[in-house]
């Protein structure tokens, strides 16, 4: 049953009745990699760290099965009720506007929720700051967050969480003049090459992914340093608008498909097209990337010139993992042809990496939260960890395997509601993105990405 909002008067919306999540395969398990990756806590000590050995390969499974939740997302009633009291505030011809864009383009949507919440958002601070916020620009955030960006297991989530589009939103307010009316022209000349439109391409794609860039970097944009504050002085741009210009220019005109695969690290199809680890105790710092890539589309765009599904150490991909390994205390040996000591990095560690590495992108703070070996306490994380995925935010977390040592992951989105959650897990190892039950995880020793283990740490 869809959901729609007439026109004419307010009533209460009709919501579509919740669609039960069907059980997926869980991720398919790596083939003849090191398994001891990265945490290695023996006897419940985190952090304790030591050689990794090489595993035995584990039998594959199947991937993913084919997403069933893609029906509309039901409102949540906190949801609806603000809803319903928006639109009765609006003078008619805004309330007119607002019925007919959130009919067309979000109650029908598997995001229906998060982007209604998103619309209820934006809309507001538009009314604070509308010379800066216009509603064309309300609506393309919204859809941002409302439309799936791939048609694969993986890929209902939006371009844009919440989160990202209220970032987006908030850097357009507290920018300066110069950077504002330089993404105005970027915006505008979206799906265009030397003025002229591009046949089939999408301004819609290309404008969600330019306000993504700018929500990545609105820290820097809503406080420009010493030296940005020069160039402004003098009628320029800051460093970090040119390089949102950049990136609109660069995707002006690129198919649909090629944007959305390019704009994340994960495979939204649910299959093996995941970026991967190339050491055997980077797990950490492979999920620190796919975490930037989601949270920074430049980012991402970056990463794929070249392959990311690969072992190849000697790339910029492999370069930057070990970088950072090695910063963070660990020893980085190639999968392919490496020899000698191995060693990984400890909670805290990955702690450290994604709030130097990943935090100006996502706009977060990073804490190690020790998970309790109890199904409540699994299930108290999975919790937090709904909230924070539901506002678009990648929740990175550890589990400890049943025979010692650890590994690092990604979550990224959830669906579902209660007994039926499921999780969308990202695993470095394998290069694998699939969907895994929460109650899975809650009960522990879950088959999870490589392994078999259970929920030790995440980091939030």
């Amino acid at each position: 049953m869809s959901v729609r909002i007439p026109a004419a008067g307010v009533p209460q919306t009709r919501l579509p009745e919740s669609q039960p999540v069907a059980p997926r395969a869980p991720i398919a398990p790596s083939l003849g990699y090191a398994r001891n990756d990265t945490f290695q806590a023996d006897g419940g000590e985190i952090g304790r760290r030591g050689r990794t050995q090489r595993a035995t390969p584990p039998p594959a499974t199947q991937p993913a099965a084919p997403a069933a939740n893609t029906r509309a997302e039901p409102l949540q009633p906190e949801t609806n009720t603000a809803l319903q009291a928006r639109l009765s505030a609006m003078p008619a011809p805004e309330r007119e506007r607002a019925t007919q864009f959130l009919n067309q383009h979000v109650l029908n949507t598997p995001n229906a929720d998060r982007a209604t919440r998103t619309f209820l958002d934006l809309s507001a601070m538009q009314a604070a700051r509308p010379a800066r916020l216009s509603m064309d620009t309300v609506e393309t955030l919204t859809r941002g967050v409302a439309e799936p960006r791939g048609t694969g297991a993986a890929g209902q989530e939006g371009i844009l969480g919440p989160a990202q589009a209220r970032a987006a939103a908030s850097a357009m307010v507290g920018m300066t003049g110069e950077d504002f009316n330089a993404l105005q022209g970027a915006l505008r000349n979206a799906g265009t090459r030397d003025g002229q439109p591009v046949p089939n391409a999408d301004v819609q794609t290309e404008r969600s992914l330019i306000l993504k860039a700018v929500g990545a970097r609105s820290q820097e944009m809503t406080a420009p340093g010493a030296l940005d504050r020069v160039r402004n002085f003098f009628g320029d741009t800051t460093s970090d608008m040119d390089e949102v210009t950049r990136f609109a220019r660069d995707i002006a005109g690129t198919p649909r498909a090629t944007l959305i695969n390019q704009s994340t690290a994960i495979d939204v199809n649910a299959g093996a097209g995941a970026l991967q680890q190339r050491f055997d105790d980077s797990c950490a710092p492979t999920a620190a990337q796919v975490a930037h890539a989601d949270a920074d589309p430049v980012y991402a765009r970056r990463m794929h010139r070249e392959p990311i599904h690969s072992l190849d150490a000697n790339t910029n991909i492999g370069r930057e993992q070990r970088r950072v390994l090695e910063n963070n205390g660990g020893i980085a040996r190639p999968r392919q042809g490496g020899t000698g000591d191995s060693l990984g990095v400890s909670p805290d560690a990955m702690r450290d990496m994604f709030n130097r590495g990943v935090s100006p992108s996502s706009n977060r703070t990073y804490a190690t939260q020790t998970i309790p070996d109890s199904p409540q306490a699994r299930q108290g994380a999975l919790d937090r960890a709904d909230r924070l995925l539901r506002d678009g935010v990648d929740v990175p977390f550890a589990v400890q395997w049943s025979g010692g040592g650890g590994h690092a992951m990604v979550m990224s989105d959830v669906r579902g509601q209660g007994a039926n959650r499921e999780y969308l897990v990202t695993d470095p190892m394998d290069g694998r993105t699939g969907w895994v039950r929460g109650s899975d995880i809650a009960a522990g020793n879950t088959r999870i990405g490589p392994g078999t283990g259970r929920l030790a740490w995440t980091f939030e």
